[in-house]
């Protein structure tokens, strides 16, 4: 029969040989746990194998979309930095205004991207002057909320924005200048004109160019004021001569100037029709 001393110390022995035990296995398991896991960080576990398009893209090239995320992948289904991906396809696509990635097991990532909406053509008249423009800035384009982007365009694609407005100015007035454009727009399409090309020059002088080939000079302040002056000359005495206006000079306090587009008259017609003109504006300056 065992003394009672050598009872308490085989009871202390084993509870000793039980921690030890336990603590191995705790040092076994974290050990195990974090080699699982650098193993499943690790870029070549459970790789991306497809990349799927959620919604429709109108002027982003697909074949683009898929060779930047191909190339923009760095790393497996947990390793992949999402943000890293999102931000990469941002920078490198230049129609692409927003990007949402989603992960689904065990090998996709689901895109979804907004697209910039491009209103009109935009030009900037500081590289203009200078001299710096390159071909492809001329296709520089603003968003429906007056932000410059510069895609590069199909020549399917270059022949379809011509089409569109040009508007022109420093680029940190871009969304003031479309906002302004519009306006005017608005204006000149009660007479049934509509604006072409709009903005201010390196002088921060405001211009129009109509679709009917009238060029307007604003000035540099009061050009609403001074527009609708035209438009109601326009839209009373000078009514029936509208078609004939080269060009306008608005920079005046209380009137405006005209030049006349003799190309298409015959010169019999155009000295009747200067007479004509020339009394009507002089009624209309001294009503005005």
């Amino acid at each position: 029969m065992r003394e009672p001393d050598e009872q308490v110390e085989t009871t202390q022995t084993g509870r000793i040989l039980l921690k030890i035990t336990l603590a191995v296995m705790m040092l076994g398991l974290l050990a195990g746990s974090v080699f699982f896991i650098n193993w499943l960080y690790t870029p070549g576990s459970f790789p991306i194998t497809k990349i799927e398009l959620v919604n429709h893209l109108e002027n982003q090239q697909s074949r683009e979309l898929q060779k930047v995320s191909a190339q923009a992948i760095k790393g497996g289904f947990f390793s992949l930095d999402v943000e890293q991906f999102r931000n990469e396809l941002l920078r490198t696509l230049p129609w692409v205004k927003a990007v949402s990635v989603r992960k689904i097991w065990p090998d996709r990532l689901l895109v979804s991207i907004e697209e910039y909406k491009p209103v009109v053509r935009w030009q900037s008249v500081v590289r203009k002057t200078d001299n710096t423009a390159t071909d492809n800035e001329q296709y520089e384009l603003l968003s429906n909320e007056g932000l410059i982007f510069k895609p590069e365009l199909s020549s399917e694609q270059k022949k379809r924005f011509n089409r569109l407005a040009l508007l022109q100015g420093p680029d940190g007035r871009s969304k003031e200048i479309m906002q302004a454009c519009y306006k005017m727009n608005e204006h000149l399409k009660r007479i049934g004109l509509a604006i072409r090309k709009c903005g201010m020059n390196a002088r921060r002088t405001w211009m129009l160019e109509l679709v009917n080939g009238m060029e307007i000079k604003l000035g540099k302040e009061k050009n609403m004021q001074k527009l609708d002056r035209l438009i109601r000359a326009f839209n009373g005495q000078l009514k029936a001569y509208r078609d004939l206006v080269a060009y306008a000079d608005l920079r005046y306090s209380n009137g405006f100037s005209i030049k006349w587009n003799t190309s298409h008259l015959l010169k019999n017609e155009m000295e009747s029709s200067t007479h004509a003109v020339s009394n009507a504006v002089e009624r209309y300056s001294k009503k005005h």
